[in-house]
């Protein structure tokens, strides 16, 4: 994706329509969904840049959605998925409270053939986000019939 550079415009709710092809085609993937699910590595104590452009486009097609957050690394992810919970509230996002973090050593277990999908799968908060996210669609639908 390019790097954002848009002006975003006062006068009209959001943004006005992206110019951009790629954008476009970004945006038409993540209106429809309902809620989210981040993975992500930590890169210098963060995520990654280009994932925080790829979240700073979208604004409209983000609001009153649940997310949930998958990060891994060599500390196992936490800080990069705490600057993102920052910027999913301004997303107007609404980030779950568990998330699961996976040590490398787990990523090289999976790697060399081992199974760790039980572990993992022990720690997801699956319930959760699909709670959020039915709790959100049903106020944004009661919101939007009144």
């Amino acid at each position: 994706m390019p790097f954002f550079d848009e002006a975003v415009t006062l006068a009209t709710p959001g943004r006005a329509p992206y110019s951009n092809e790629v954008v476009q085609r970004w945006t038409a993937q993540v209106a429809p969904a309902d809620g989210f699910d981040f993975v992500t590595l930590e890169y210098n104590h963060g995520p990654p840049a280009v994932l925080k452009n790829a979240l700073d486009w979208v604004y409209p097609e983000w609001n009153r959605k649940a997310v949930g957050f998958v990060s891994y690394g060599s500390a196992m992810g936490p800080r990069g998925v705490q600057q993102l919970r920052a910027s999913a509230i301004e997303l107007q996002l609404a980030p779950i409270r568990t998330s699961v973090h996976i040590a490398v050593a787990t990523l090289m277990a999976h790697y060399r053939g081992g199974d760790v999908a039980g572990g993992l799968l022990k720690r997801a908060p699956t319930c959760e986000l699909l709670w959020w996210t039915t709790a959100l669609r049903s106020a944004v639908r009661k919101t939007a019939g009144a």
